[in-house]
């Protein structure tokens, strides 16, 4: 739980390095659509502010890093890999020979976005079709597809790739969410945000990863879906989605 909460740290500071960035081809004109915006003086002010940020950001880092050292020390070595399987029995086993190991796969599935050029509207779920699925705590299916369904005693990595353009031009700020059904079934995962002005021009990528940890002991499956928050709708040009068991 540590180890996950450094990375959603050091993917908050990417988000506010790249938006220091933004800031500043703005104020400079450097972004598509922009002309430059500020005289040598202001640039001069945002510059000397971007450079703070990036020295608090640099030290964070330091502490980040030293936190880290001192988890990985008391840290449990990892399971030993999965034995060779044992060779088939000769003549076949009515039932599983003696010695076999038990399988060790973990769950898998992979989605691509139900179709191209889809319209998605604030609220609702992305649908999806189905590419690979094995495993048994991973469940998908076609009368459901905005929903994947979860064991939720176990842990999932989860990422995904959007390629969407905005319908209409907007300064508006909009987020993708993975949410949880029911709340609170795995640990919170930070949404990913975004500038609509950015998808005015021609699709851009959006890509993203988390790790859910269960927080319940008991109860059924979990549901996980992908739903956007914006007041514009978005036009996803291609989508993909990777839900692995960790």
């Amino acid at each position: 739980m540590i180890i996950a909460s450094i990375a959603m740290e050091e993917l908050a500071l990417s988000h506010i390095l790249n938006a220091e960035g933004e800031k500043l081809q703005y104020i400079l004109g450097t972004l598509p659509g922009t002309k430059p915006c500020a005289g040598p003086q202001e640039v001069l002010a945002v510059n000397k502010s971007i450079a703070a940020l990036l020295e608090a950001v640099a030290e964070n880092q330091i502490l980040l890093k030293s936190k880290l050292e001192k988890v990985l020390e008391v840290c449990p070595l990892p399971p030993p890999p999965c034995p060779p399987p044992a060779p088939p029995c000769s003549p076949p086993c009515p039932r599983p020979c003696p010695g076999r190991p038990e399988p060790c796969e973990k769950s898998a599935l992979q989605l691509a976005g139900q179709r191209e050029g889809m319209l998605w509207n604030r609220g609702c779920r992305l649908p999806w079709r189905r590419r690979v699925l094995r495993g048994d705590s991973i469940r998908w299916s076609d009368e459901a597809p905005t929903q994947i369904r979860l064991n939720p005693g176990k842990a999932y990595s989860v990422q995904y790739t959007l390629n969407v353009c905005a319908m209409h031009p907007s300064e508006e700020t909009g987020a993708i969410l993975l949410r949880q059904t029911p709340c609170g079934a795995f640990t919170e995962t930070l949404p990913l945000r975004f500038s609509m002005e950015r998808f005015s021009g021609k699709p851009q990528t959006l890509r993203h990863a988390a790790v859910l940890y269960p927080c319940m002991e008991n109860g059924g499956e979990a549901e996980l879906s992908l739903v956007l928050d914006a007041k514009s709708p978005l036009c996803v040009e291609r989508a993909a989605m990777d839900v692995a068991e960790v």
